[in-house]
């Protein structure tokens, strides 16, 4: 056997879809890890020999993909993660083209945008692993091909020789250095290809070979996962990370324009956020933050939001139990959640904040309060739509418990039209819930309303945050952040975590596109 070394060009491990920006390219250049990041403390105990793998095989494109992953190597803070791809053609008649496999598993993504590639996460922690650092600032992954000797001197060393012949099969191995995950199991989310559930053990032999075969380890760290769920009347939004619980109510909810007097509907807004906090922390402090849009003044804005947080801090106390110490404040027009000026903008920037200590609780007793939809809907059951250039059928494949989470697999194929349609997966006129700042290129195209539903509020996809830009965080979807446009008979493979609903079954719903009732939630299977 031969081996030959790649550049690793991309900001993360291996992508299986190169086209839609799933290798995790990042901005070039060195970065530091974003605000909030930390690093671990942690090692896990006895676990699985390093020697087990788990191996899983997929359709992709034109062939047939079978992966095999090693268990997560830990020592101190840093972790390896080791696994190895075979692509052969799924028509024997249609070679595969190695340079759009290379291209694929060699990093030459999307380079625009961070946090699409292969990535460690683990829901009972709360914790998203990125790549880590070389010393240098680079991604600490190394791409392998590996090719039978006898077949490569066939084939000679020319590239276009090589595409023009195609490939029997496309070897390859791959190696990234996370840092280390504080549990006996980590997930590991492959973009286009789904999760793989695998154990953490000790380092073994080669652990410090692999490392320096990635150029050293630098940096390496982890961020928390944000749980959000967006109330069906629009009144407020709740978001939790780690024991942080946000629930934001709209000033336009609560107060008529330059006023800050609460209507009668207003404080049962107010009451329905007291009863949420007596269901998510039993006691502790309660911080209540006005927030403001840039219309009129600085100083008119700062002592309005004072007012209007004065006001529902007053409410709030006549709620809540001694239990509970309420204070207020006013931030004014200082802390914008939406940039720019449009009317939707300052409509989310004019907000109240209520923060506290607890654990995001979401209810799933009752379906009284779900929504009707005009979408396509079917039970646990493909279901077809249609959109302007384009008919598409999807399906819930599995969806599957972990701690405190619920990991989906949806499939989907178009079955109709052959003209592009980069948006067919979230509609172009639908606006992404809950302004949660993924950024415009991945706003377009992925899956990120598609919604759990509870009694009361839609369940979003986790998100984390990846970096700072011009005063606003920028998060990244825990799953497939773009779908791809598809062709005429091309499925694709999209995974999407949530926070769990606590529910046996569960309904999938993308606002204006499909709803999927009656999904049944399984256990993963032993040994996960």
């Amino acid at each position: 056997m031969r081996r030959m070394m790649l550049t690793a060009l991309a900001v993360g491990l291996v992508g299986l879809l190169s086209a839609c920006g799933l290798v995790d390219p990042g901005p070039s250049g060195p970065t530091e890890p974003p605000s909030g990041a930390s690093a671990p403390t942690t090692s896990p105990g006895d676990a699985t020999s390093p020697g087990e793998v788990v191996a899983v095989d997929r359709e992709w494109h034109d062939a047939l993909l079978h992966l095999e992953v090693r268990p997560v190597e830990v020592d101190g803070d840093l972790a390896v993660l080791r696994y190895d791809f075979t692509a052969t053609p799924a028509d024997p008649e249609r070679p595969l083209r190695s340079s759009t496999i290379l291209l694929a598993f060699g990093g030459l993504g999307n380079s625009v945008t961070d946090g699409r590639g292969v990535r460690l996460f683990d829901t009972a922690a709360g914790l998203v692993h990125p790549v880590a650092r070389t010393p240098d600032g680079d991604r600490a992954t190394a791409i392998e091909r590996v090719d039978d000797e006898a077949g490569d001197d066939e084939a000679g060393d020319d590239e276009a020789g090589d595409d023009a012949a195609g490939d029997d099969a496309v070897r390859g191995a791959a190696t990234a250095v996370f840092a280390a995950p504080e549990n006996e199991s980590v997930d590991v989310l492959f973009p286009g290809f789904g999760t793989v559930n695998v154990p953490v053990v000790p380092a073994g032999d080669g652990f410090d070979a692999a490392v320096d075969q990635v150029g050293g380890a630098g940096e390496a760290w982890t961020t928390k996962l944000r749980a959000f769920t967006h109330a069906y009347d629009a009144e407020s939004t709740t978001s939790a990370e780690g024991g942080d619980v946000t629930v934001t109510l709209a000033s336009d909810v609560l107060f008529a324009s330059d006023e800050h007097t609460l209507s009668d509907a207003a404080r049962g807004v107010v009451d329905r956020a007291a009863a949420s906090i007596g269901e998510q922390a039993d006691d502790g402090d309660v911080r209540v933050v006005g927030h403001t849009d840039d219309v009129d003044t600085d100083a008119y804005n700062q002592k309005l939001s004072e007012r209007r947080a004065r006001s529902v801090a007053e409410r709030l106390r006549a709620e809540l139990s001694g239990d509970y110490s309420v204070t207020e404040e006013g931030r004014g027009e200082s802390e914008p959640v939406a940039d720019g000026t449009s009317p939707e903008a300052r409509a989310a920037n004019r907000r109240v904040e209520i923060h506290f200590q607890g654990h995001l609780v979401v209810e799933s007793d009752t379906a009284s309060d779900v929504p009707t939809t005009d979408a396509p809907t079917a039970k646990n059951d493909a279901v077809t739509f249609a959109t302007n250039n384009g008919e598409y059928t999807v399906e819930v494949r599995s969806m599957e418990r972990r701690p405190g989470a619920l990991v989906g697999t949806l499939v989907a194929e178009r079955v109709e039209g052959d003209s592009i349609d980069p948006a067919w997966f979230l509609p172009a006129s639908v606006h992404v819930v809950g302004d949660r700042m993924f950024g415009a290129l991945a706003e377009a195209a992925g899956p990120h309303n598609l919604s759990l539903l509870g009694a009361q509020e839609r369940v979003l996809p986790f998100d984390y945050v990846v970096e700072e830009r011009g005063g606003f965080l920028l998060r990244r979807l825990l799953g497939d952040e773009e779908v791809e446009p598809l062709d005429l008979g091309q499925p694709v493979l999209i995974t999407v975590v949530w926070p769990d609903t606590g529910q046996d079954a569960v309904t999938v719903d993308a606002p204006d596109r499909f709803r999927i009732t009656d999904v049944p939630v399984t256990d993963p299977p032993a040994g996960d």
